[in-house]
């Protein structure tokens, strides 16, 4: 990260809600400034985003579509919070910063935690839409077939309206049209999730998922949907990076928008 901030000032790392969120789940105040340290030598490179509630009710209007994913303030800010809170010794007012950002963090982990249960409950019925062939095609990662694609798409499109209904984001931000779902963060988290399950199906559709590391996949599926919208997805983590790459292609070839990079932020 650093030497690739450093390579040039156009260079930008932009920050989602559940990086955030890895960062102050434990030891807040030690992991916190470890991990933002470097991006605090470089401030004016650093985009913020909104809440990952916020971005569910974006309707991926193609105006201004990659600005409205980030939150202006605390991008404007980040400079001020280095100052004030990173680069600062312990006090009283860091540590109590410190200490509501981790219960909040904890508490967004937990409410995943809660929920993760219904995943593999939803892959298992998943699996069971995909003929035999089509099941071997995603084992052996034999070239899909048209009509494969077309169901994974239209797999990722229920998931979608599943996600936006039982999250109960209002009529008012539902995309208007089909190119506008597809540059929806709804979707493309749908789509991540879809290419996760073909990962799962491939790996024996492993019963056995310790909750602590579904909890992670999900965060993780959840930035690596972020990440679609801009140029990459910098992690040493192989999941999210294949899926990431993929979603990417898969979007580019039904015509979303990628790789937007900082979307003329200033």
């Amino acid at each position: 990260m650093a030497a690739f901030l450093c390579r040039s000032t156009e260079n930008h790392a932009v920050i989602a809600e559940m990086t955030l969120v890895e960062v102050h789940k434990k030891a807040a105040a030690f992991q916190a400034r470890q991990l933002l340290k470097i991006l605090c030598r470089h401030p004016r490179q650093v985009i913020i985003l909104r809440s990952t509630f916020d971005l569910y009710r974006d309707r991926g209007d193609s105006k201004g579509l990659v600005n409205r994913l980030i939150e202006p303030k605390q991008t404007g800010s980040f400079g001020d919070y280095c100052r004030s809170v990173i680069d600062v010794p312990d006090d009283e007012h860091a540590d109590a910063h410190f200490s509501l950002m981790e219960e909040q963090s904890r508490a967004q982990v937990a409410d995943l935690r809660a929920s993760v249960g219904n995943i593999l409950n939803l892959f298992e019925h998943c699996a069971r839409i995909f003929e035999r062939g089509e099941l071997d095609r995603l084992r052996k990662r034999i070239p899909y077939s048209e009509a494969l694609q077309r169901k994974l798409i239209h797999l990722s499109m229920d998931i979608h309206k599943v996600l936006l209904r039982s999250l109960n984001i209002e009529e008012r931000f539902y995309p208007k049209t089909m190119p506008c779902a597809l540059n929806t963060f709804v979707f493309r988290y749908a789509l991540c999730v879809v290419i996760f399950l073909t990962r799962w199906i491939r790996h024996g559709e492993a019963k056995e998922i310790r909750q602590e590391r579904l909890v992670n996949h999900v965060m993780d599926l959840k930035t690596a949907a972020v990440a679609t919208f801009f140029d990459g997805l910098k992690t040493h983590d192989e999941m999210p990076k294949d899926v990431h790459l993929e979603a990417k292609y898969v979007l580019s070839a039904i015509g979303a928008y990628t790789n937007c990079g900082k979307g003329g932020w200033r």
